[in-house]
Protein backbone atom coordinates (compact mmCIF):
# COMPACT_ATOMS: atom_id res chain seq x y z
CA UNK A 1 0.00 0.00 0.00
CA UNK A 2 2.62 2.57 0.93
CA UNK A 3 4.14 2.05 -2.58
CA UNK A 4 1.01 2.60 -4.26
CA UNK A 5 0.69 6.12 -2.05
CA UNK A 6 4.26 7.03 -3.10
CA UNK A 7 3.32 6.48 -7.12
CA UNK A 8 0.20 8.35 -6.93
CA UNK A 9 2.31 10.87 -5.12
CA UNK A 10 4.74 10.85 -7.78
CA UNK A 11 1.81 11.24 -10.74
CA UNK A 12 0.14 14.40 -8.80
CA UNK A 13 3.53 16.29 -8.62
CA UNK A 14 4.28 15.80 -12.21
CA UNK A 15 0.93 17.13 -12.94
CA UNK A 16 1.52 20.07 -10.56
CA UNK A 17 4.65 20.64 -12.14
CA UNK A 18 3.17 20.68 -15.63
CA UNK A 19 0.58 22.96 -15.07
CA UNK A 20 2.76 24.80 -12.99
CA UNK A 21 4.95 25.17 -16.63
CA UNK A 22 2.17 25.90 -18.99
CA UNK A 23 0.59 28.48 -16.42
CA UNK A 24 4.34 30.53 -16.26
CA UNK A 25 4.31 29.90 -20.39
CA UNK A 26 0.49 31.28 -20.43
CA UNK A 27 2.09 34.42 -18.21
CA UNK A 28 4.90 34.81 -20.75
CA UNK A 29 2.41 34.80 -23.62
CA UNK A 30 0.62 37.01 -22.10
CA UNK A 31 3.28 39.81 -20.88
CA UNK A 32 4.36 39.68 -24.68
CA UNK A 33 0.33 40.35 -25.83
CA UNK A 34 0.39 43.44 -23.77
CA UNK A 35 3.64 44.44 -24.47
CA UNK A 36 2.37 44.29 -28.47
CA UNK A 37 -0.55 46.05 -27.77
CA UNK A 38 1.71 49.21 -25.89
CA UNK A 39 3.64 48.98 -28.74
CA UNK A 40 0.77 48.94 -31.26
CA UNK A 41 -0.43 52.06 -29.01
CA UNK A 42 2.59 53.75 -29.14
CA UNK A 43 2.82 53.16 -33.54
CA UNK A 44 -0.63 54.71 -33.50
CA UNK A 45 0.06 57.62 -31.70
CA UNK A 46 3.15 57.99 -33.84
CA UNK A 47 0.91 57.57 -36.58
CA UNK A 48 -1.72 60.06 -35.66
CA UNK A 49 1.66 62.91 -34.34
CA UNK A 50 2.79 61.82 -38.19
CA UNK A 51 -0.45 62.91 -39.46
CA UNK A 52 -0.62 65.97 -37.45
CA UNK A 53 2.79 67.04 -38.59
CA UNK A 54 2.12 66.25 -42.28
CA UNK A 55 -0.77 68.50 -42.17
CA UNK A 56 0.80 71.09 -40.28
CA UNK A 57 4.00 71.03 -42.96
CA UNK A 58 1.08 71.47 -46.09
CA UNK A 59 0.17 74.44 -43.81
CA UNK A 60 3.54 75.85 -43.17
CA UNK A 61 4.55 75.03 -46.76
CA UNK A 62 1.23 77.27 -47.94
CA UNK A 63 2.47 79.67 -45.37
CA UNK A 64 5.62 79.53 -46.92
CA UNK A 65 4.75 80.36 -50.09
CA UNK A 66 2.69 83.68 -49.13
CA UNK A 67 6.00 84.34 -46.35
CA UNK A 68 9.35 83.37 -46.65
CA UNK A 69 9.82 83.66 -42.88
CA UNK A 70 7.78 80.29 -42.81
CA UNK A 71 10.68 78.58 -44.82
CA UNK A 72 12.70 77.49 -41.66
CA UNK A 73 9.55 76.16 -39.69
CA UNK A 74 8.18 74.02 -42.87
CA UNK A 75 11.90 72.72 -43.02
CA UNK A 76 11.81 71.94 -39.32
CA UNK A 77 8.45 70.08 -39.36
CA UNK A 78 10.18 68.27 -42.25
CA UNK A 79 12.65 66.99 -40.03
CA UNK A 80 10.74 66.68 -37.24
CA UNK A 81 8.27 64.05 -39.55
CA UNK A 82 11.17 62.30 -40.52
CA UNK A 83 11.87 61.68 -36.88
CA UNK A 84 8.80 60.81 -36.41
CA UNK A 85 8.60 58.34 -39.10
CA UNK A 86 12.37 56.92 -38.22
CA UNK A 87 10.53 56.68 -33.85
CA UNK A 88 7.69 54.68 -35.82
CA UNK A 89 10.39 52.26 -37.88
CA UNK A 90 12.36 51.94 -35.02
CA UNK A 91 8.91 50.85 -32.79
CA UNK A 92 8.00 48.38 -35.40
CA UNK A 93 11.60 46.65 -35.23
CA UNK A 94 11.24 46.80 -31.30
CA UNK A 95 7.83 45.39 -31.76
CA UNK A 96 9.23 42.42 -34.03
CA UNK A 97 11.79 41.55 -31.69
CA UNK A 98 9.62 41.66 -28.25
CA UNK A 99 7.32 39.20 -31.01
CA UNK A 100 10.45 37.15 -31.54
CA UNK A 101 11.53 36.89 -28.44
CA UNK A 102 8.55 36.28 -26.66
CA UNK A 103 7.60 33.57 -29.28
CA UNK A 104 11.18 31.88 -28.54
CA UNK A 105 10.64 32.21 -24.99
CA UNK A 106 7.25 30.41 -25.24
CA UNK A 107 8.56 27.94 -27.59
CA UNK A 108 11.20 26.98 -25.11
CA UNK A 109 9.51 27.09 -22.14
CA UNK A 110 6.85 25.01 -24.54
CA UNK A 111 10.18 21.99 -24.73
CA UNK A 112 11.15 22.78 -20.98
CA UNK A 113 7.71 21.85 -19.76
CA UNK A 114 7.56 18.85 -22.78
CA UNK A 115 11.44 17.81 -21.17
CA UNK A 116 10.25 17.72 -17.76
CA UNK A 117 6.71 15.67 -18.11
CA UNK A 118 8.53 13.29 -20.44
CA UNK A 119 11.33 12.83 -17.35
CA UNK A 120 7.99 12.92 -14.75
CA UNK A 121 6.68 10.05 -17.40
CA UNK A 122 9.50 7.86 -17.45
CA UNK A 123 9.97 8.58 -13.84
CA UNK A 124 6.19 7.46 -13.19
CA UNK A 125 7.04 4.08 -15.62
CA UNK A 126 9.32 3.44 -13.45
CA UNK A 127 7.62 3.89 -10.25
CA UNK A 128 4.89 1.44 -11.48
CA UNK A 129 7.25 -0.61 -13.03
CA UNK A 130 9.19 -1.13 -9.89
CA UNK A 131 5.54 -1.18 -7.61
CA UNK A 132 5.05 -3.95 -9.99
CA UNK A 133 7.65 -5.76 -9.15
CA UNK A 134 7.72 -5.44 -5.69
CA UNK A 135 4.22 -6.86 -5.24
CA UNK A 136 4.64 -9.67 -7.45
CA UNK A 137 7.95 -10.40 -5.08
CA UNK A 138 5.68 -9.81 -2.18
CA UNK A 139 2.56 -12.22 -3.91
CA UNK A 140 5.45 -15.22 -4.16
CA UNK A 141 6.67 -14.58 -0.59
CA UNK A 142 3.70 -14.70 0.69
CA UNK A 143 2.78 -18.01 -1.31
CA UNK A 144 5.85 -19.21 -0.26
CA UNK A 145 5.06 -18.71 3.21
CA UNK A 146 1.51 -20.03 3.24
CA UNK A 147 3.30 -23.48 1.83
CA UNK A 148 6.31 -23.74 4.54
CA UNK A 149 4.00 -24.79 7.29
CA UNK A 150 3.38 -27.83 4.99
CA UNK A 151 6.31 -28.81 3.77
CA UNK A 152 7.88 -28.77 7.46
CA UNK A 153 5.09 -30.84 8.95
CA UNK A 154 5.40 -32.88 5.78
CA UNK A 155 9.31 -33.34 6.51
CA UNK A 156 8.50 -34.16 10.25
CA UNK A 157 5.98 -36.74 9.43
CA UNK A 158 8.86 -38.22 6.94
CA UNK A 159 11.35 -38.28 9.82
CA UNK A 160 8.60 -40.09 12.61
CA UNK A 161 8.52 -43.17 9.79
CA UNK A 162 12.17 -44.12 10.73
CA UNK A 163 11.97 -42.86 14.48
CA UNK A 164 12.55 -46.26 16.55
CA UNK A 165 12.50 -45.40 20.21
CA UNK A 166 10.61 -42.07 22.34
CA UNK A 167 13.67 -40.40 22.49
CA UNK A 168 14.17 -39.84 18.78
CA UNK A 169 10.44 -38.48 18.19
CA UNK A 170 11.57 -36.06 20.93
CA UNK A 171 14.32 -34.99 18.70
CA UNK A 172 12.48 -34.61 15.76
CA UNK A 173 9.49 -32.78 17.68
CA UNK A 174 11.96 -30.26 18.75
CA UNK A 175 13.29 -30.10 15.15
CA UNK A 176 10.41 -29.34 13.47
CA UNK A 177 9.04 -27.08 16.14
CA UNK A 178 12.11 -25.17 15.03
CA UNK A 179 11.69 -25.15 11.44
CA UNK A 180 8.39 -22.26 12.87
CA UNK A 181 10.17 -20.88 16.17
CA UNK A 182 13.36 -19.26 16.49
CA UNK A 183 13.72 -20.90 19.97
CA UNK A 184 12.29 -24.63 21.27
CA UNK A 185 13.07 -26.20 24.09
CA UNK A 186 12.16 -29.65 25.73
CA UNK A 187 11.31 -30.23 29.37
CA UNK A 188 11.46 -33.62 30.58
CA UNK A 189 9.06 -34.27 33.44
CA UNK A 190 11.55 -35.86 36.44
CA UNK A 191 9.60 -36.54 39.53
CA UNK A 192 8.76 -33.19 41.18
CA UNK A 193 10.36 -31.24 38.39
CA UNK A 194 11.40 -29.91 34.83
CA UNK A 195 14.51 -30.16 33.49
CA UNK A 196 15.41 -29.08 30.01
CA UNK A 197 16.28 -31.73 27.83
CA UNK A 198 16.83 -30.22 24.54
CA UNK A 199 16.70 -26.87 23.35
CA UNK A 200 17.53 -25.21 19.61
CA UNK A 201 18.13 -21.27 19.34
CA UNK A 202 19.15 -20.26 22.61
CA UNK A 203 22.15 -19.05 21.61
CA UNK A 204 22.31 -15.95 23.63
CA UNK A 205 20.95 -17.44 27.19
CA UNK A 206 22.12 -20.77 28.31
CA UNK A 207 18.92 -22.82 29.61
CA UNK A 208 20.70 -26.59 29.10
CA UNK A 209 20.75 -25.83 33.40
CA UNK A 210 17.30 -24.63 34.15
CA UNK A 211 15.41 -26.47 36.90
CA UNK A 212 11.97 -25.54 37.00
CA UNK A 213 10.16 -27.25 40.61
CA UNK A 214 6.60 -28.29 39.96
CA UNK A 215 5.74 -26.00 42.66
CA UNK A 216 6.92 -22.72 40.83
CA UNK A 217 3.81 -20.67 38.98
CA UNK A 218 4.57 -20.88 35.51
CA UNK A 219 3.28 -21.68 32.18
CA UNK A 220 5.46 -24.54 31.79
CA UNK A 221 4.28 -26.19 35.40
CA UNK A 222 0.62 -25.05 34.61
CA UNK A 223 1.03 -27.16 31.31
CA UNK A 224 1.90 -29.86 33.75
CA UNK A 225 -0.72 -29.47 35.93
CA UNK A 226 -3.53 -29.00 33.19
CA UNK A 227 -2.13 -30.83 30.40
CA UNK A 228 -3.44 -27.68 27.91
CA UNK A 229 -1.64 -26.13 25.03
CA UNK A 230 -0.91 -22.34 26.15
CA UNK A 231 -0.24 -18.98 24.07
CA UNK A 232 0.78 -15.82 25.33
CA UNK A 233 1.79 -13.06 24.85
CA UNK A 234 5.01 -11.15 26.45
CA UNK A 235 2.42 -9.23 28.68
CA UNK A 236 1.04 -12.34 30.11
CA UNK A 237 4.50 -14.08 31.12
CA UNK A 238 5.45 -13.46 34.40
CA UNK A 239 8.71 -12.26 35.81
CA UNK A 240 9.81 -15.65 36.62
CA UNK A 241 9.34 -17.77 33.34
CA UNK A 242 11.09 -14.45 31.65
CA UNK A 243 14.17 -15.01 34.12
CA UNK A 244 14.12 -18.98 33.00
CA UNK A 245 13.79 -18.44 29.09
CA UNK A 246 15.66 -14.78 28.53
CA UNK A 247 15.20 -12.93 25.24
CA UNK A 248 12.44 -10.35 24.58
CA UNK A 249 9.66 -12.98 22.63
CA UNK A 250 6.54 -11.28 21.17
CA UNK A 251 4.14 -14.90 21.23
CA UNK A 252 5.12 -17.85 23.50
CA UNK A 253 3.55 -21.42 23.25
CA UNK A 254 3.48 -24.17 25.63
CA UNK A 255 2.72 -27.49 24.78
CA UNK A 256 2.16 -30.72 27.03
CA UNK A 257 3.25 -34.06 25.56
CA UNK A 258 1.23 -36.61 27.35
CA UNK A 259 2.35 -40.52 27.12
CA UNK A 260 -0.10 -42.80 27.45
CA UNK A 261 -2.11 -40.30 29.59
CA UNK A 262 0.35 -38.76 31.74
CA UNK A 263 2.53 -35.16 30.75
CA UNK A 264 6.27 -36.59 30.54
CA UNK A 265 7.33 -33.53 28.63
CA UNK A 266 6.72 -29.97 28.30
CA UNK A 267 7.87 -28.01 24.53
CA UNK A 268 8.45 -24.62 25.02
CA UNK A 269 8.91 -22.36 22.28
CA UNK A 270 8.53 -18.59 21.09
CA UNK A 271 9.55 -16.00 18.46
CA UNK A 272 12.64 -13.79 20.73
CA UNK A 273 15.10 -12.90 18.24
CA UNK A 274 12.79 -12.49 15.06
CA UNK A 275 12.02 -9.01 13.19
CA UNK A 276 7.92 -8.20 13.65
CA UNK A 277 7.95 -8.52 9.47
CA UNK A 278 9.47 -12.15 9.18
CA UNK A 279 7.33 -13.34 12.12
CA UNK A 280 4.19 -15.81 11.09
CA UNK A 281 0.76 -15.30 12.95
CA UNK A 282 0.49 -16.61 15.87
CA UNK A 283 -2.48 -18.55 14.80
CA UNK A 284 -0.45 -19.95 11.99
CA UNK A 285 2.20 -21.09 14.58
CA UNK A 286 -0.59 -23.06 16.92
CA UNK A 287 -2.30 -24.47 14.35
CA UNK A 288 1.61 -25.87 12.80
CA UNK A 289 2.17 -27.37 16.69
CA UNK A 290 -1.13 -28.75 17.48
CA UNK A 291 -1.21 -30.87 13.58
CA UNK A 292 2.82 -31.80 14.43
CA UNK A 293 0.88 -32.65 18.07
CA UNK A 294 -1.33 -34.93 17.26
CA UNK A 295 0.58 -37.02 15.06
CA UNK A 296 3.42 -37.11 17.84
CA UNK A 297 1.00 -38.35 20.58
CA UNK A 298 -0.19 -41.77 18.83
CA UNK A 299 3.49 -42.20 18.16
CA UNK A 300 5.03 -41.65 21.43
CA UNK A 301 1.81 -44.23 22.83
CA UNK A 302 2.83 -46.81 20.00
CA UNK A 303 6.54 -46.57 21.04
CA UNK A 304 5.75 -46.86 24.58
CA UNK A 305 4.29 -49.90 24.64
CA UNK A 306 6.74 -51.07 22.29
CA UNK A 307 9.48 -50.48 25.00
CA UNK A 308 7.05 -51.90 27.60
CA UNK A 309 6.74 -55.08 25.63
CA UNK A 310 10.70 -54.83 24.67
CA UNK A 311 11.27 -54.73 28.24
CA UNK A 312 9.06 -57.50 29.34
CA UNK A 313 10.50 -59.66 26.60
CA UNK A 314 13.79 -59.10 27.39
CA UNK A 315 13.05 -60.31 31.05
CA UNK A 316 11.75 -63.25 29.57
CA UNK A 317 15.29 -63.29 27.58
CA UNK A 318 16.83 -63.15 30.67
CA UNK A 319 15.03 -65.85 32.62
CA UNK A 320 15.74 -68.26 30.17
CA UNK A 321 19.17 -67.29 30.12
CA UNK A 322 18.67 -68.23 33.88
CA UNK A 323 17.02 -71.45 33.36
CA UNK A 324 20.04 -72.57 31.08
CA UNK A 325 22.43 -71.79 33.55
CA UNK A 326 20.40 -73.72 36.63
CA UNK A 327 19.78 -76.77 34.34
CA UNK A 328 23.56 -76.45 33.43
CA UNK A 329 24.25 -76.34 37.46
CA UNK A 330 22.35 -79.34 38.08
CA UNK A 331 23.53 -81.51 35.24
CA UNK A 332 27.28 -80.93 36.04
CA UNK A 333 26.83 -82.97 39.56
CA UNK A 334 26.05 -86.17 36.73
CA UNK A 335 27.60 -85.76 33.44
CA UNK A 336 31.13 -85.41 32.17
CA UNK A 337 32.43 -82.31 30.64
CA UNK A 338 31.59 -83.60 26.45
CA UNK A 339 27.72 -84.86 27.90
CA UNK A 340 27.82 -81.34 29.66
CA UNK A 341 28.45 -79.19 26.98
CA UNK A 342 26.27 -81.47 24.39
CA UNK A 343 23.27 -81.29 27.21
CA UNK A 344 23.47 -77.44 27.16
CA UNK A 345 23.38 -76.96 23.47
CA UNK A 346 20.29 -79.43 22.68
CA UNK A 347 18.78 -77.23 25.88
CA UNK A 348 19.62 -74.21 23.83
CA UNK A 349 18.57 -75.17 21.04
CA UNK A 350 14.93 -75.69 22.41
CA UNK A 351 15.04 -72.41 24.43
CA UNK A 352 15.94 -70.82 20.39
CA UNK A 353 12.95 -72.71 18.96
CA UNK A 354 10.45 -71.67 22.18
CA UNK A 355 12.11 -67.99 22.11
CA UNK A 356 11.47 -67.42 18.71
CA UNK A 357 8.13 -69.27 18.20
CA UNK A 358 7.00 -66.30 20.74
CA UNK A 359 8.41 -63.58 19.49
CA UNK A 360 7.18 -63.97 15.62
CA UNK A 361 5.16 -61.30 15.43
CA UNK A 362 6.95 -59.13 17.47
CA UNK A 363 9.53 -57.52 15.27
CA UNK A 364 12.98 -58.08 14.81
CA UNK A 365 14.21 -55.97 17.91
CA UNK A 366 12.40 -58.70 19.95
CA UNK A 367 13.99 -61.49 18.25
CA UNK A 368 17.29 -60.28 18.93
CA UNK A 369 16.57 -59.96 22.59
CA UNK A 370 17.77 -63.38 23.05
CA UNK A 371 21.19 -63.09 21.15
CA UNK A 372 21.68 -59.96 23.61
CA UNK A 373 21.01 -61.83 26.72
CA UNK A 374 23.10 -64.68 25.76
CA UNK A 375 26.16 -62.16 24.80
CA UNK A 376 25.67 -60.82 28.07
CA UNK A 377 25.76 -63.71 29.98
CA UNK A 378 28.95 -65.23 28.24
CA UNK A 379 30.49 -61.70 28.79
CA UNK A 380 29.39 -61.69 32.41
CA UNK A 381 30.40 -65.31 33.15
CA UNK A 382 33.60 -65.79 30.92
CA UNK A 383 35.39 -67.12 33.78
CA UNK A 384 33.09 -70.28 34.73
CA UNK A 385 32.71 -73.24 33.28
CA UNK A 386 28.53 -72.42 31.99
CA UNK A 387 30.07 -69.21 30.59
CA UNK A 388 33.07 -70.90 28.54
CA UNK A 389 30.79 -74.08 27.23
CA UNK A 390 27.67 -70.91 26.47
CA UNK A 391 29.99 -69.61 24.58
CA UNK A 392 31.66 -72.50 22.38
CA UNK A 393 28.04 -73.46 21.44
CA UNK A 394 26.26 -70.11 21.08
CA UNK A 395 27.85 -68.95 17.84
Amino acid sequence: MQLQDLADKLVKEAEAQIAAARADAQKAADAAVIEQKTLTAAIEDERQQRTALEKRLKEHEKQLKEQSAAQAFADAARREAEAAREKESAAREKEAAARAAAERELAAERDHAREREQVLERALRDAEATHTEQLKAERARIAKGALQPLDHLRAAFDHYRGAATIDDVLRILVESMATEFPRVALFDVNAHRLEVARHSGFDDHDVSKVVVPLTMPSPLTKAVKEGKVQGLTARELNDTTRALVGGSPAFVLVLPVPIRGQIRAVLYADDSGQAAGESASPDRRVRFAEILLWHTIPLLTRLALDEEAIAEFREYAASIVNDLESVYVADAAKHKAAELRKRLQLNLQYARRRFNERMQTEGPAAARLLDEQLAAAIERKSETPFGRDLAAIAS
